[in-house]
């Protein structure tokens, strides 16, 4: 009879310590997936870097084959492509503002995958122009851990909010 007993102690023990480790990594994850904005508000807002190295820099947190879908426009696919989309949509302006996590991110993780749905905002100053330009949209990222553990943007999608 103790024997069963300790049996299901043990059991027990180990099945709560495996979801405790696994409550510990999915703590982890999600900290990681949102503070990557952050690193990312930082890095679009180098103002001694040149436009097209914190655009690479950017498409760092993507992995290497990434898909946008900007609104109204075809998808653009990989990095060659993504680098010529933001480098001829930035052209001729400075970003002077980011703003992707005044409001927490909704996050939904599932094993290596992760879901990001945030509202954003970023104000461009360009050149020429008295005003700047403001816009906010809804973004909604797919995330996929890499064998480095890191994780990277799979495909980006956003849209403006009116």
């Amino acid at each position: 009879m103790k024997h069963i007993a300790y049996g299901t102690l043990l059991a027990t023990t180990l099945m709560l310590a495996c979801q405790q480790g696994s409550d510990n990594r999915a703590e982890a994850d999600l900290s990681a997936i949102e503070n990557q904005l952050k690193q990312i508000e930082e890095t679009l807002l180098s103002p001694d870097v040149p436009l097209e190295t914190v655009i690479q820099e950017y498409l760092g947190y993507y992995v290497d084959d990434p898909i946008l879908l900007p609104p109204g426009d075809d998808a653009v696919q990989g990095y060659d492509a993504a680098l010529a989309f933001y480098t001829e949509g930035f052209a001729g302006g400075t970003i002077i503002a980011v703003d992707y996590h005044s409001r927490a991110p909704e996050i939904f993780l599932r094993g290596d995958i992760a879901i990001r749905r945030y509202i954003g905002n970023s104000e461009i100053k360009w050149a020429g122009e008295l005003e700047n330009y403001t816009s906010y949209n809804r973004y909604i990222d797919v995330l996929q851990r890499q064998a480095d553990g890191e994780w990277r943007v799979v495909w980006h999608a956003w849209y403006p909010i009116d």
